[in-house]
């Protein structure tokens, strides 16, 4: 006859908790200074000195009339801010996406719009003998097409929204450009999370150019995370925004995770809300993965770019032999080939790949031939792997 065992348990009392995984080791974030901050990396001691984009606050006040804007034009990846103690935001954190640019004759117009931290850039507008390129991300637009957002509804990995497509040629001799994704941002607390009156966290898309026939893709929208044992946030006047661009950029999620959720009725939230108890916090273990051009050859003469990628000029080429680009990278993986892309004044895009990747995974780098033409250029360098 079979044997049936019956097993009894106690359980004693205990109380929920939820650890950040903060160490404190950046000290307390404490904004208070009205006006805008770009780069948490500015201040002295820097915040976040592996690079990984993992912030491990004591606390974090974000007082009102502080506008934390975070772009992917300074830091690429998502963001995870953890704290020990509590978080208080009643200024904005802005993660939203750029708009695309308009239709345009001016080809040094012609710039995708970048996308929020951890968001995906616009693609830019074609002519009648250049075709528009498409938006940037796993959910990046074809041309004319908006941005979706790709991520699990738990936001594990966390990524932001994709950018939308250019358009095709319409009016003007470039035609308008897709709008970029929203970022992506986890806040976590090991005691409480508190969005005050008029606090906002933005991560929505950017809206598309506008051309004679309307606007284009807007970008999708990103991802806002919330993780504490008590979360709370007012009746009015504060937002969480990860909806799309105009013209049908994608929604992102919110996701809201608490044992104690005290949500106000009034408050606006744009996008797919979700709401549990907290989940774990799964930070990355290294820095996101980069791109960048760190030097021109020129008959033999190493030049070295800007400092700043988004200035314009970085270097005056004075040759009309092809020059030597050379791009460094951080985590992506050997063997990947990039492509460096260039846009110019009097010639047609180019797309060259570049070398494939070696080195280390820590930093690799490759090369690749380029004839520019006479003129202004931009060059974008851009990568994609399994």
């Amino acid at each position: 006859m079979p044997l049936v065992v019956f097993i009894c348990f106690v359980s004693g009392g205990y109380s929920q908790s939820f650890s950040s995984g903060s160490t404190g080791a950046d000290g307390p974030l404490n904004l208070t200074t009205p006006g805008i901050i770009t780069d948490l990396k500015s201040v002295n001691p820097a915040f976040d000195p592996e690079g990984d984009n993992v912030y491990h606050f004591t606390t974090i006040n974000v007082a009102a009339g502080v506008t934390v804007r975070l772009t992917s034009k300074i830091l690429s990846g998502p963001i995870f801010w953890l704290a020990q103690g509590n978080v208080t935001i009643g200024g904005t954190i802005d993660l939203t996406g750029e708009t695309g640019h308009q239709s345009t004759s001016n080809v040094a117009d012609r710039v995708p719009a970048a996308g929020g931290a951890g968001g995906y850039s616009g693609g830019v507008g074609g002519s009648a003998s250049v075709p528009p390129t498409a938006g940037n991300g796993p959910g990046g637009g074809q041309a004319a097409t908006p941005g979706t957002f790709t991520g699990s509804q738990y936001l594990i990995p966390l990524i932001g929204g994709s950018g939308a497509g250019g358009q095709s040629p319409g009016c003007g001799t470039f035609s308008a450009g897709g709008g970029g994704g929203g970022g992506a941002i986890l806040i976590a607390s090991s005691t409480s999370i508190t969005l005050n009156f008029s606090g906002f966290i933005l991560a929505h898309g950017g809206n598309g150019g506008l051309t004679c026939s309307g606007g284009v893709g807007g970008g999708s929208g990103g991802a806002i995370r919330l993780v504490a044992p008590t979360i709370t946030l007012p009746t009015q006047n504060a937002t969480l925004h990860v909806g799309g661009g105009t013209s049908g950029g994608g929604t992102g999620i919110v996701r809201l995770e608490a044992f104690t959720l005290n949500r106000g009725t009034l408050l606006d939230v744009f996008g797919r809300l979700i709401t549990s108890a907290p989940f774990m916090v799964v930070p990355p273990t290294t820095p996101p993965s980069a791109l960048k051009v760190t030097s021109l050859v020129v008959g033999g003469v190493t030049m070295p770019v800007n400092a700043n990628p988004f200035s314009f000029p970085d270097a005056t080429i004075n040759s009309a032999g092809p020059v030597t680009v050379n791009v460094q990278a951080q985590f992506v993986p050997l063997g990947t080939i990039p492509r460096i892309i260039v846009m110019s004044e009097t010639g047609p895009d180019q797309t060259v790949n570049c070398s494939a990747l070696a080195g280390t995974l820590t930093q690799s780098t490759c090369s690749a031939q380029i004839t520019f033409p006479t003129g202004g250029s931009r060059g974008f360098v851009k990568a994609t792997w399994q």
